[in-house]
């Protein structure tokens, strides 16, 4: 594979986990707070 095809993959891969793992983060978050101080 060419570097760019790795630089590629890489950049797409942290996205879709970056977004995925933001959207699980903020969902316990707000789980959290509502259950904890309110």
């Amino acid at each position: 594979m060419t570097i760019a095809t790795w630089i590629t993959m890489v950049l797409i891969l942290s996205f879709v986990w970056g977004g995925f793992s933001w959207v699980l983060f903020t969902a316990i978050r707000r789980e959290a707070g509502k259950s904890g101080e309110g």
